[in-house]
């Protein structure tokens, strides 16, 4: 009977694991922050390297297309157009970079870069926007561009 009773509680305490495990990732996703997601393109030449993303969602937001590029010179550009499905007072899409060489050392960080402010509608106007950051030259052939943390709330 001893044995039966520890493995129920055993099963019950991972259930109880698993169950608070998934009600973790929509707490995330109310809080209007996404997790750390990786570029889903990368361009990388003598010159500069740059890092795309797909689209991204945070809470009614939705950005499509953000692209950062970092150069040999210690300019970077970064650009994406937003749009909400929802808003009483216009959305603002913010966004900031962590660049990491590839042992994951944390070389910089760029940005908070804002969006306008977005409107809803049907369909939902598009907001292009792009934003200008300058970084120490030295750093550039340390970035792991693969390895670029985009944090976005909006």
């Amino acid at each position: 009977m001893k044995s039966e009773v520890r493995g129920l509680k055993l099963a019950i305490a991972i259930v109880a694991a698993g169950a608070a495990m998934l009600a973790g990732a929509p707490a995330a996703q109310a809080a209007g922050t996404t997790p750390n997601p990786s570029p889903a393109k990368v361009t990388i030449n003598a010159a500069q390297k740059s890092a795309t993303w797909g689209s991204l969602h945070v809470g009614d937001c939705q950005q499509d297309g953000g692209t950062i590029v970092v150069r040999a010179d210690g300019t970077g550009d970064w650009s994406a157009t937003t749009l909400t499905y929802h808003t009483n007072s216009g959305d603002i899409w913010h966004s900031s970079f962590d660049f990491y060489t590839t042992a994951g050392f944390r070389l910089f960080h760029a940005g908070t870069f804002d969006s306008p402010r977005m409107n809803d509608g049907n369909p939902p106007p598009r907001y292009f926007w792009t934003g200008h950051f300058i970084f120490d030259p030295a750093q550039f052939n340390g970035i792991d561009i693969y390895k670029t943390l985009q944090h976005s709330s909006c």
